[in-house]
């Protein structure tokens, strides 16, 4: 009984990235098994003293287009901001494909569309893309978001790299901002399918510099094909609009239903097809601040939180806090000389934020406290327990909350926006990092940490105690999961944010950082303790190994470190498939998608052992007792090989002077680099060497 209309969102959820909020959190199943429905929207009910108004309830029913309605409603809604219009694959391509003879692009569009799992691979001969279905805003719909499926955008930028006109004026302003000409592009990405590389196609054949805007001139091109192609048959707009009033006055109220979709449509087209191109693509990120707004209220948080750690009354502290001006932020520094193996912080308990504080410091018969019991009793690893703590420590209580100086103190939204990946805009990634397995990492790391956004602000109990103005609020509940990944310390199996450990900066050097549980002085408790790894004399800086590769050190804390005797490349997207000879033994290893870390002789063995099961070679080792051998060689060449094709042609990537300024583009730049240097030293010294030279080597 209840209509729909669309919930007019306000201006923040475009400009501050909001989750818009799922059907199903209006619409909650109780346990009596009745169905409870809440208001989307607010209304104002109001009074005089002659009548009480009467007001018509409307809800939203989500996020589908106009079809659905038609179908399974039975109307077409006046208004909708989720409606498509659909655009058949043909109007995409300037041309058609060579018919009875053979068109060479259109046969590397073929080989491309089938690396990239965008077309079924029985299809022998390429002749359109698929149909997709577009939004106002050039949304396509199910754009790559479902799993299974593959991004339509890709496709279409592929097409229109290879098949599209090199005269368009976007093409112009593309070699004037990203620095490369069309025939640069193309010829990389020709280049790219003829090696058989997957990677290096999808980055130089539907991620290149640029792709966002050629596909939405490809959109604006083919929604004005379609347009012509209706008004060529007689069907325009302006006469569709005629037979819509001549139904509606002669009650033909089916008709009017099915014109009034097709004219919904065909304004979407419209829309779509007559919008402007941007003028310029290099726009400064808003979240770009300048150096001295960031550490300009340092030395104010500074001491603040000097005034919280004493209030800790921690049972050992032999370091404290001070600003560190080269874009570590702050650093802690020995107040007493340590030696090695000297205990320089104590934590006891209740100066830690971790699954069991947060627990503690709620309101035992709070709604706040009922939601993380639920969520620790149905997820044991208390991370999303840690997220909901924060959020309401740091953007609800503030400065009510007993940890307030801490969190002002920890990096901001802002700050966080420029060195933490999850922030990272996809454009740039695909860019900076191309031809390294560490782009797929972040890029993985980014989809995860919105499935678990998505998620948690589907939850109508979270809603009801944190806010939507919190929970939706993308760039807030990303803040919560890069502080519990960029400042978590290990210990007792769990996970611990720690104040003032957790600001010791690293370094490659001395052992492996570690802090365990040890019984207090008075033998009554256990504290965590943590203890120099190398001597520090008093007022210098102390630092501790975090004893992680680069690609990890990147990912989860925004930083590389120039010598990094823990480094190594990444080696990832290798699977074993049903199809493969090996398949059947895939049991024999710990996964059939393993990751690698490229860096000595072991990690080299473990490749090859995986290579051997995956190409069902021989399982017996080689007289040396290794896997590798002559038979497996062949597969390890070929597997390293592509991967120093793919980073030698990243390596000329064009960086302009603005971007250089940037340490987040400069670390991705530096990240190719070491790969390229892992991979080349692995084929020279480990793989391309007789065999019996790796047994005598010392890792």
């Amino acid at each position: 009984m209840i209509n729909y209309s669309p919930k007019v969102e306000t201006q923040q959820y475009e400009e501050k990235d909001w989750l818009r909020a799922p059907f199903d959190l209006y619409h909650t199943l109780s346990n009596d098994n009745s169905i409870t429905v809440r208001a989307d929207r607010d209304i104002f009910h109001t009074e005089t003293l002659d009548e009480v108004a009467t007001i018509q309830l409307f809800e939203d029913y989500g996020p589908v287009d106009s079809s659905l309605f038609l179908e399974a409603h039975g109307f077409v809604p006046y208004e909708n901001p989720n409606n498509c219009a659909s655009i058949s694959g043909s109007f995409f391509l300037r041309r058609n494909t060579a018919t009875g003879r053979y068109d060479e692009n259109a046969e590397l569009v073929l080989r491309a569309l089938k690396a990239l799992h965008l077309i079924h691979p029985q299809v022998q001969k390429f002749e359109t893309l698929e149909d997709v279905c577009v939004k106002q805003n050039f949304g396509i719909v199910d754009d790559g978001n479902i799993v299974g499926r593959k991004p339509a955008s890709d496709s279409i930028a592929l097409a229109s790299l290879l098949l599209g006109d090199s005269d368009s004026s976007v093409w112009n302003r593309i070699e004037n901002d990203e620095g490369e000409t069309f025939v640069s592009l193309r010829g990389k990405c020709v280049n790219a399918i003829r090696s058989g590389d997957a990677e290096r196609m999808e980055v130089r054949c539907a991620r290149y510099p640029g792709r966002n805007r050629i596909v939405k001139q490809a959109l604006r091109t083919a929604a004005h094909r379609a347009i012509t192609s209706f008004e060529d048959k007689g069907d325009s707009e302006t006469k569709l609009n005629l037979q819509l009033q001549q139904a509606e006055s002669q009650g033909k109220d089916r008709l009017a239903l099915a014109l009034r979709f097709r004219i919904g449509e065909r304004q979407i087209l419209t829309s779509v097809a007559h919008s402007q191109d941007e003028l310029g693509q290099h726009v400064k990120s808003e979240n770009q601040m300048e150096s001295s707004k960031i550490l300009e209220n340092l030395d104010e948080k500074l001491i603040a939180f000097r005034s919280f750690v004493e209030s800790l009354a921690l049972p050992l502290n032999k370091i404290e806090p001070k600003v560190v001006r080269n874009g570590m932020r702050f650093g802690a520094f020995a107040t007493d000389d340590l030696e090695v193996d000297d205990a320089y912080i104590s934590l006891p308990a209740n100066s830690v934020i971790d699954v069991t504080t947060a627990l503690a410091d709620s309101d035992e018969a709070s709604a706040f406290a009922d939601l993380l019991r639920k969520y620790y009793n149905s997820n044991g690893d208390g991370f999303d327990v840690l997220i909901f703590f924060l959020l309401h420590e740091r953007f609800i209580l503030k400065e009510q909350s007993r940890w307030w100086p801490y969190l002002n103190f920890l990096p901001s939204i802002e700050e966080l926006s420029e060195f933490h990946p999850l922030y990272f805009r996809v454009e740039e990634i695909d860019r900076y990092l191309a031809g390294s397995d560490v782009r797929r990492f972040i890029l993985r790391y980014q989809r995860q940490a919105a499935e678990r956004h998505t998620g948690l602000s589907s939850d109508l109990d979270a809603n009801l105690v944190l806010g939507s103005d919190v929970l939706l609020d993308k760039r807030k509940v990303l803040w919560a999961t890069a502080v519990i990944d960029h400042r978590s310390i290990w210990w007792g199996g769990g996970r611990h944010l720690s104040p003032l450990l957790d600001i010791v900066n690293a370094d490659g050097n001395g052992r492996a950082h570690e802090t365990r549980l040890e019984d207090s002085e008075d033998m009554k408790r256990k504290v965590a303790v943590t203890r120099a790894s190398r001597r520090v004399q008093k007022g210098e800086q102390v630092f501790e190994n975090y004893a992680q590769p680069n690609y990890l050190l990147f990912a989860y804390h925004g930083f590389l470190l120039e010598n990094n005797t823990n480094d190594c490349a990444l080696l990832d997207g290798l699977y074993i498939s049903r199809n493969d000879p090996g398949a059947k033994y895939a049991h024999r290893l710990r996964s059939s998608a393993p990751t690698f870390c490229i860096r000595d002789s072991s990690s080299i063995e473990e490749l090859a052992q995986f290579l051997r099961v995956k190409h069902g070679l021989s399982h017996e080792k080689s007289a040396s007792g290794l896997n590798l051998d002559d038979v497996v060689r062949p597969y390890l060449i070929q597997v390293l090989e592509e991967r120093v094709a793919r980073l030698m042609e990243a390596i000329n990537i064009n960086i302009d002077e603005e971007s250089i300024s940037l340490p987040r583009l400069e670390f991705m730049r530096q990240m190719v680099k070491n790969d390229l240097t892992h991979f080349k030293h692995a084929l020279n010294t480990h793989v391309n060497i007789p065999v019996q030279k790796i047994t005598k080597e010392e890792d």
